[in-house]
């Protein structure tokens, strides 16, 4: 895959709806009449995500809090190679609006910096804002392997709103490197795919109405934070909370 054009900030909400196979073919069927495919309508997205050793940032994420945020490394790339582009990005959220900085860069060179070669990495703001996360959390290293192919949407009238859908959500929590290869459990459960909807304000009436007709709830949900609770460590902290009860 050439180079990805993209934004190095921005700002909407976003919604995550998991729903079976077969409501997505319908609902698939009512959204024609008013989105399109985007330019980047097939993709296969590998996400590397960092934490502290004992998973200190999904624990806090896993809180609810009022501001939560992540760190990852991630590719578009179907083959993730040493001079593959990807982008460090910073993904942060307050309530429901989702905040993301990112820098592109190549995966040899992410994965060096964030090990600890801050001088490989261009100066600028985003960056500083990525070091101030690794210093405030004392150090992350690669923790989850997140791996999914895309479908994606645009607005006929207004491309700012998009819609996502994610199949073949798979995991692992070893081997944690993209030269590593697609490979891994499955997150979701059998049928059923992750919807996303991203939009800078309000649904349209078309979308509520579609949405409504369909029976379709949104649902809190974090690909990490589903991985991270089918690993060892977090079954062994609910083992640990339960026994002092």
């Amino acid at each position: 895959m050439g180079k990805k054009t993209f934004k190095d900030k921005f700002q909407r909400f976003e919604t995550k709806y998991v729903i079976s196979k077969e409501k997505l073919a319908a609902l698939l069927a009512e959204f024609e009449d008013y989105m399109v495919e985007d330019e980047h309508a097939y993709s296969t997205i590998s996400n590397l995500y960092y934490d502290t050793p004992n998973f200190q940032m999904i624990r806090e994420s896993l809180e609810k809090p009022y501001f939560k945020e992540k760190l990852r490394v991630r590719t578009y790339d179907a083959t993730p190679a040493e001079n593959s582009q990807v982008f460090l990005e910073i993904k942060k959220k307050v309530r429901k609006i989702v905040y993301k900085r990112r820098i592109a860069t190549d995966l040899v060179t992410a994965e060096a910096y964030l090990a600890g070669a801050e001088d490989l990495v261009a100066d600028s703001q985003i960056r500083s804002e990525i070091d101030w996360l690794t210093k405030r959390y004392r150090g992350v290293e690669p923790k989850m392997y997140i791996y999914y192919n895309r479908y994606s949407m645009k607005g006929r009238e207004d491309a700012d709103i998009r819609i996502t859908i994610d199949h073949d959500v798979t995991y692992r929590s070893h081997k944690l490197s993209l030269l590593e290869g697609r490979f891994g459990d499955n997150l979701l459960p059998d049928n059923h795919v992750i919807m996303e909807i991203k939009v800078p304000g309000a649904y349209p009436l078309w979308l509520t109405g579609i949405l409504d007709r369909h029976q379709v709830f949104s649902k809190s949900f974090s690909k990490y934070g589903v991985a991270y609770k089918k690993t060892t460590a977090y079954k062994g902290v609910v083992n640990h909370v339960q026994s002092a009860i």
